[in-house]
């Protein structure tokens, strides 16, 4: 897999969102693998993230915003999801994502520090199609996020002293929900497109009406003078 790693970090230590995904795939073609290099290069691209760590298909990208790693990992799923449901011949792509917010250390070209190890330790965890993000990076999205959240509990997540308290986004009630909510706003502007056609449709009869009598009031107005003219 070609996911480059796109941002230069700094050197230091620092508290980031970090987002982090491996790729699982049932027997199929090449083109899975190949989709979710796409993918998963353009949506963190999208979603203002930059991967700082990529070995295999394990990927880990760097948010400042943890609603931005959020909504990247609902659209990335959302996308596997509907390229399974278009190539059920080709395999399916099978992704798992987690996200936790904690410290981020670069040292002499390495990348390391808590949040570090903790994110891509919560991947061992993750069941796949499942997004999974820590309580800090709850406390964060809590009130800017619409989200259906499953808690899944207190685990523990590799060489970490004390179990982290983990939920699961319901990234496909979500996506449902935008849909329906896509499918009313459609037929509400329908019906007021009708609506409003009719009364223009109303309108427009009465002018073509109006028009109609004054060009009938004229024409008489006209015979009128031609017999007065004549007389």
């Amino acid at each position: 897999m070609n996911i480059p790693v796109t941002a230069t970090v700094k050197e230091g230590r620092r508290m980031a969102t970090l987002f982090g995904s491996q790729f699982d795939r049932l027997e199929g073609d090449a083109g899975t693998s190949a989709y979710y290099t796409e993918v998963m290069n353009a949506r963190i691209s999208h979603h203002r993230g930059v991967v700082v760590q990529s070995a295999g298909s394990v990927v880990l990208a760097e948010f400042e915003d943890a609603a931005d790693a959020v909504n990247c990992a609902i659209d990335v799923q959302e996308r596997f999801a509907q390229y399974n449901k278009l190539h059920l011949d080709k395999g399916m792509i099978e992704a798992k994502i987690g996200i936790h917010f904690g410290e981020m250390l670069f040292s002499e070209g390495k990348l390391e520090g808590v949040g570090v190890n903790t994110t891509t330790a919560l991947l061992s965890i993750v069941p796949v199609n499942k997004i999974y993000i820590t309580r800090e990076v709850f406390a964060r999205v809590r009130m800017l996020l619409p989200l259906k959240l499953e808690n899944v509990g207190k685990k523990n997540i590799g060489s970490l002293p004390e179990p982290k308290e983990i939920l699961s986004v319901g990234w496909e009630a979500v996506t449902g929900n935008l849909e329906a909510s896509l499918k009313k706003l459609r037929e509400d502007d329908l019906q007021r497109a009708t609506s409003i056609s009719s009364k223009l449709g109303f309108v427009a009869s009465t002018r073509a009406i109006v028009i109609f009598l004054f060009l009938i009031f004229l024409i008489i107005l006209f015979t009128q003078s031609l017999e007065f003219t004549r007389k």
